[in-house]
């Protein structure tokens, strides 16, 4: 009788997981490297390839370490996932009548304002995360991300 065929995991590159430690860092070396960004704040290979060099190397961040190495395609997918938090965030500082800072984020209090957040974060769901607290790389992002 012929056995079901089985498939294995087997040559599938782990996901990246990344500790807070470690966003911080990327964060930092392309922050440092803001100079070679092209449009839009991308990076070419050869900076995220550096940047995750950097990383897995970096003695700091032993302990905190998680997941397998990080390569240059991890670091580029994070690196997109950061630029879409940020582009959120900007979005929501653009608009008329809302509060933005970075120790608060959008300082949601109140029925009324709770309301209008629920309603907002149904569409912008990166930003639920911001309702009351702000986001330690912003500022940075600011800096390697130019605007217009």
């Amino acid at each position: 009788m012929a056995q079901p065929e089985v498939h294995s995991n087997q040559g599938k590159v782990p996901h990246a997981q990344w500790s807070d430690n470690e966003i911080t860092a990327l964060v930092d070396y392309l922050y440092e490297h803001r100079s070679n960004a092209e449009g839009g704040g991308s990076f070419k290979t050869k900076v995220l390839a550096d940047a995750a060099d950097y990383i897995n190397n970096n003695e700091d961040l032993a302990t905190t370490r998680m997941g397998p190495p990080k390569t240059a395609k991890s670091v580029r997918n994070k690196w997109t996932s950061l630029k879409s938090i940020f582009n959120a965030i900007e979005k929501h500082r653009n608009q008329t009548g809302v509060h933005w800072d970075n120790q608060n984020g959008a300082g949601i209090a109140g029925s009324a304002a709770e309301n209008v957040w629920g309603t907002y974060i149904q569409k912008n769901p990166l930003m639920r995360q911001f309702r009351n607290k702000g986001w330690d790389q912003f500022e940075k992002m600011q800096a390697i991300i130019p605007l217009g």
